[in-house]
């Protein structure tokens, strides 16, 4: 009987890293022989003293001189290629994460339990390569050599040097237990402030309007004052254990050079040249810990940011997939849906329909009855807390992992577009170039190209954050409707899409979505307005995150028309009976 083996996968930061194998031996490499050559300043020393001064000797002086200059000469060559080769690694590490970890991080978006700061752990992990705590990490693996050198010159000196090692590493143990923990809370404290931070920037236009510059002040100074608190708590600690790293590392070399002294004076065991040489070998042993010590803070967070980007990119493992689903034909179905953020409270509740390929179905209910969470279950944005989205019987929100997208439409509520062109925010950010003719056609589809021609450059118009510096809300609303409409569609989801619409570009809107169904791609728009939905093949009424009625639209018309008084008139019949049962929501 065979004993099955067990295979364990290798963690994602790991995989990454071990493609960065070169540059790890290399850059230890070199740094041996870097540590080798810091030899020479005290073995020189060393010479001077115990040779040249007794022997006199004008030409063992020079040529010692000449060695040792030559020798430092190549030390200052090595260490500057093991700095290049740094960076390079830094740089290296950071292009083989950062689109792995843009595209991650957008991927999970929506999930509060995956960390968002992606892009900036990848930064903190390139800074720290790049930057002076990495050479002292790559210095203590040869501090043996140097513990062994002076165990040569006497074994009294050499416990000196062991015992002041010892004591520097109980300190490093020290910083990490004490540090870690108030680092982790310092920085937890920054990423909120700076969230805030930007959020009140992302909102000036309301803060100002609105008066908020106090309040909103207010409470950024109360997270500023909360990071700033810990951040020096954690400083101040830092600061001590280095304090007392110094102090070791002095007395160590006092208490060096006093012994080397007692035992040249006592009993010559020893040569004052070997006294010098040993200090200041103690000095290099010392060093590389003395500096990652000074250094751990920002070891601290390179190791965070390490274990958030491998939990983040071991997402991807979880639904990834060789295999590409067939291009799909409409077939939407949502089954037995329900979708909570907390428990106590759920946003959708028992939501089941299902219209045929091709088919338009509108969806109405007044605010706050799920049907933006709806819209985001159907492109797989949101996964369901139970049951399903299918389309052609596959998971939406698995196959949105994947290449769904292409194939879907997507017009959210709130519309932003990417500084770029506007082809290529049409584009999908692809290739504007490539892909010039589907651009026209997706611009012509949603019935603007004539629109984009009149801006100042056309299609090659720039278009600021957010699309705000050359373009009206309403242009925005209907770029990002063409983008919306780019692509081998077979399902499109419009959430308001006439929410910043004048009366033409609504009649527009209405003749795009008679052209969808006619091209058979299964549509959703999801509107307040009926003039918009009143030739949809289907409706879908919510309320309170319920399903009320689904079925044919002239039926469900004809029912919320009937009952205008009853529960089912908050639901949308103040949008389908020109507000006759608005009092009825009302009185509800």
């Amino acid at each position: 009987m065979t004993t099955p083996t067990v295979t364990t996968q290798q963690s994602p930061m790991k995989a990454i890293l071990s493609r960065c194998k070169a540059f790890v031996v290399y850059t230890a490499l070199f740094s041996l022989v870097i540590d080798i050559l810091m030899l020479v300043p005290p073995l020189y020393m060393l010479q001077v003293f115990d040779r040249v001064l007794t022997s006199r000797s004008n030409e063992t002086l020079v040529m010692l001189t000449f060695i040792s200059l030559f020798l430092l000469c190549i030390d200052g060559l090595l260490d500057g290629l093991r700095s290049k080769l740094l960076i390079r690694f830094a740089v290296v590490v950071e292009k083989l994460l950062g689109t792995d970890v843009l595209e991650m991080t957008l991927k999970t978006a929506n999930r509060a339990d995956i960390p968002k700061n992606g892009l900036e752990d990848v930064r903190t992990i390139q800074s720290f390569l790049c930057g002076r705590g990495i050479k002292a990490f790559t210095e203590l693996p040869w501090i043996p050599l140097f513990l062994g050198l002076i165990f040569l010159f006497s074994p009294l000196l050499a416990l000196i040097a062991l015992i002041a090692t010892g004591l520097l590493v109980v300190l490093t143990v020290i910083d990490e237990r004490i540090i870690s923990r108030r680092q982790k809370q310092s920085n937890d404290m920054m990423r909120q402030t700076s969230s805030f931070g930007n959020a009140a920037l992302l909102n000036a236009e309301v803060v100002s309007v609105l008066g908020m510059q106090a309040g909103v002040a207010a409470r950024w100074s109360t997270l500023n004052d909360c990071y700033l608190d810990h951040t020096a708590a954690a400083n101040e600690s830092s600061s001590q254990v280095q304090a007392a790293a110094k102090l070791v590392r002095f007395v160590a070399q006092v208490l060096s050079m006093g012994t080397a002294g007692y035992l040249i004076i006592n009993n010559h065991a020893i040569t004052p040249g070997v006294m010098v040489a040993s200090t200041i070998i103690l000095g290099r042993v010392m060093g590389p810990i003395d500096h990652v010590i000074g250094t751990w803070k920002g070891f601290i967070n390179v190791r965070e940011a390490y274990h958030r980007l491998d939990r983040l990119l071991a997402e991807a493992r979880v639904n990834e997939s060789d295999i590409l689903l067939p291009e799909p034909q409409g077939k939407l179905v949502a089954e037995r849906l329900l979708f909570f953020i907390h428990r106590d409270h759920y946003i959708l509740n028992a939501i089941d329909f299902s219209p045929d390929p091709g088919e338009s179905l509108g969806v109405i209910g007044p605010s706050a009855s799920g049907k933006t969470s709806l819209a985001r279950l159907l492109v797989g944005y949101y996964k369901p807390s139970d049951g399903y989205v299918r389309l052609d019987g596959a998971d939406v929100h698995d196959w949105a992992q994947s290449d769904l997208g292409r194939y879907i439409g997507y017009l959210p509520q709130s519309v932003t577009l990417f500084p770029g062109t506007v082809a290529e925010n049409i584009a999908r950010m692809g290739d504007a170039k490539a892909c010039s003719a589907r651009i026209i056609e997706a611009a012509q589809r949603a019935r603007i190209h004539d629109m984009i021609l009149t801006l100042p450059n056309g299609y090659d118009t720039v278009v600021g954050d957010g699309g705000a510096s050359r373009i009206s809300g309403g242009q925005r609303q209907v770029i990002a409707l063409a983008r919306a409409l780019y692509g081998d569609l077979r399902l499109v989801v419009l959430d308001e899409p006439n929410a910043n619409l004048d009366g033409q570009s609504e009649l527009a809107l209405i003749e795009i979505i008679s052209d969808l169904k006619k091209e058979g791609i299964t549509t959703v728009i999801i509107t307040h307005k009926p003039s918009v939905i009143k030739d949809v093949d289907k409706l879908l009424v919510l309320r309170r995150g319920r399903q009320l009625m689904f079925g044919p639209n002239h039926e469900v018309l004809k029912a919320l028309n009937k009952a205008p008084q009853e529960s089912v008139s908050d639901a949308g019949s103040d949008d389908m009976a020109g507000g006759r049962a608005h009092a009825g929501e009302t009185r509800a």
